[in-house]
């Protein structure tokens, strides 16, 4: 058994009872890269710029009327999270994205050891 921390994500449904996609062992510097990630292979675009503090980063992104909150904290690490059905059906489909691109070597230094 590998005692290497990863990035593969796991999906889960929320408090708002929608899907979330969490980054257990991410660092805070993943959210920018996954809310570029979604810009450039999804076309998604920010809604504003992040909230930062402490333990947690918090933001948003939208395309045609669907926004998906982004962010980390050190309970969950990073994660995507749909505010509505729509962005849940997003969230899965971006999950497996995610994986898949994660899995390169180029994001290791985002992994929160």
């Amino acid at each position: 058994m590998s005692m290497l921390k990863d990035l593969g994500g796991k999906t889960y449904t929320a408090a708002n009872g929608q899907q979330t996609y969490e980054v257990f062992y991410a660092s805070a510097s993943l959210v920018p890269v996954i809310s570029k990630l979604l810009q450039e292979n999804f076309g998604f675009e920010p809604v504003s710029k992040p909230a930062i503090s402490l333990d947690e980063v918090v933001a948003e992104v939208e395309k045609d009327g669907i926004k998906l909150g982004l962010g980390w904290d050190n309970w969950s690490g990073a994660y995507v999270m749909g505010f509505c059905e729509e962005g849940s059906k997003w969230v899965n489909k971006l999950s497996h994205f995610l994986d898949d691109e994660f899995e390169k070597p180029k994001y290791r230094k985002y992994v929160n050891m």
